[in-house]
């Protein structure tokens, strides 16, 4: 059952009053680039919702996202059109949270590709999305491909991270 935990990117995920349980998306995008794996739903043209994969992301403040997508995607095309955004993320300890906010195109494309633009994200609303039945035990996980994904990963962090 989604319940609202605040407008930024560190929470707290307690159900009592008084009590703090502090999640700090922050720290948890930042010390692990390109590794948390979120599931982003945006507003297709027709109304229809279209979710796809986004790793490759850097919490710039606890208010502000940057993340960068493949330019010529049906996620960028949305984002273009219309910047509202959902992010789901799935993460060990029961951790299941909706990130929801405005997307706004900043630059593109990037330096480091020209596949990829680099979008801003206003965070406006941060909720939970635990299951009163089901608990997660881990999140989606992922490595590079090869060496040369693994160099397209460190530029794209590079440049986020810039």
């Amino acid at each position: 059952m989604a319940r609202v935990l605040g407008d930024t990117l560190v929470v707290n995920r307690s159900h009592k009053a008084g009590e703090e349980q502090l999640v700090n998306l922050m720290e948890l995008f930042n010390a692990n680039p390109n590794r948390i794996i979120v599931v982003a739903g945006t507003v297709g043209v027709d109304g229809a919702p279209n979710t796809a994969p986004i790793s490759l992301m850097y919490a710039k403040d606890p208010k502000t996202l940057l993340v960068a997508t493949l330019r010529n995607t049906t996620t960028a095309a949305n984002l273009r059109r219309d910047g509202r955004v959902s992010l789901e993320l799935f993460q060990a300890g029961d951790l299941v949270i909706g990130i929801q906010g405005i997307m706004r195109l900043i630059k593109e494309p990037m330096d480091f590709s020209d596949a990829m633009a680099l979008w801003e994200m206003q965070v406006q609303k941060v909720k939970l999305d635990t299951s009163p039945a089901q608990r997660v035990i881990q999140g989606p996980a992922s490595t590079p491909r090869n060496e040369k994904a693994e160099s397209f990963e460190k530029a794209g962090i590079a440049e986020l991270i810039a």
